[in-house]
């Protein structure tokens, strides 16, 4: 027993002595209200160490074994174990903060000292994230997003639709990212921005969903250009806008109070041959853009089958009429 102790001592001063330490390198991170560990590099020995005491700012923590003296205000908040020499400690506040030190007394009366660094995070909260007030237009507008929130902050970060935001182009971070600046706004900067704070033991997110206004543009018109009667006709008017354009249709240069995208003609006739024409407007660029769509109408083969049909009926029908008068006389 006594020649493992021996062995463990030897090799716990090596690896001191290497640089490695009681505790891994770093401060020790915790966030308010939390609970931070501090774990030794020790293995557990053979026989008992005889003394573990813990400090922070010269006050003590807990001195143990014996009465397991504990410090004022760690009662319910801290456990030392006692084969290791690691302690946990709870219900962590912003006071918490310090360097905290461990001598230990081991059964050979060795005595092994280690200091580590205990940072107490204020919890992030109430992110936010604040934007322009006013309608934004595509090349003429400029947009501001702060991203704000209670608590420590060490980092913020950015993304749009679930992608990094990066600087470049019309984009322009601050120095602490708190801020993005996007001047002009494109089209293509409509979207949802998220902004992710933290620090080493918390974090929080915060949305905002940009709109930029534009159009309407790109127009195109879908639809036959002949058609036969009696068939169904829709010509349909397309543009790209946001807000949704507003659409209003003349035919023949006149209004026709059809007012949607779709212009229907549920069965078509000859009145319907002439020029139709797409008016799109966007109310809050005033924008308003034009096309135009020619409709010709021709009658189908079966129209004109029975139209041959009844003519030679109502000429048969003269014509037998004829005969029988003249046959009378």
């Amino acid at each position: 027993m006594g020649n493992f102790l021996v062995t463990w001592l030897a090799a716990l001063k090596d690896s001191l002595c290497a640089g490695q330490g009681l505790f891994p390198q770093g401060s020790v991170n915790g966030a308010e209200g939390g609970t931070a560990m501090f774990i030794t590099n020790l293995i557990p020995p053979a026989q008992p160490f005889i003394k573990i005491s813990w400090t922070v700012g010269g006050a003590n923590i807990i001195t143990s074994p014996g009465d397991d003296s504990i410090g004022p205000g760690y009662g319910d908040r801290i456990t030392l174990n006692k084969t290791t020499g690691s302690l946990e400690l709870r219900n962590l506040t912003l006071a918490d903060s310090g360097e905290y030190r461990v001598s230990i007394t081991t059964a050979t009366a060795e005595t092994i000292n280690g200091s580590t660094e205990l940072v107490v995070y204020e919890n992030i909260s109430d992110a936010n994230i604040t934007g322009p007030s006013n309608n934004l237009f595509a090349d003429w507008s400029s947009a501001n997003l702060t991203c704000e929130a209670a608590g420590n902050i060490t980092t913020i970060q950015w993304t749009k639709e679930g992608q990094p935001l990066s600087a470049g182009g019309n984009i322009l971070f601050s120095e602490e990212n708190r801020k993005v600046s996007i001047s002009p706004v494109k089209r293509h900067d409509n979207g949802e921005y998220v902004c992710k704070l933290t620090n080493p033991a918390s974090s929080a997110t915060a949305s905002y969903r940009m709109i930029v206004n534009y159009g309407p543009e790109s127009m195109t018109i879908l639809g036959r250009h002949i058609a036969e009667v009696e068939s169904f006709t829709l010509i349909y008017c397309s543009v790209q806008s946001v807000p949704p354009a507003t659409f209003t249709w003349l035919f023949n240069g006149q209004k026709t109070g059809v007012h949607e995208a779709g212009y229907i003609i549920r069965s078509v006739s000859y009145n319907n041959s002439g020029d139709y024409r797409c008016d799109a407007r966007n109310d809050l660029t005033e924008n308003v853009v034009s096309m135009g769509h020619s409709l010709s109408v021709k009658g189908t083969e079966g129209a004109a089958g029975i139209a041959v049909a009844v003519m030679l009926v109502v000429v048969a029908v003269a014509l037998g009429l004829y005969f029988g008068i003249t046959h009378h006389r």
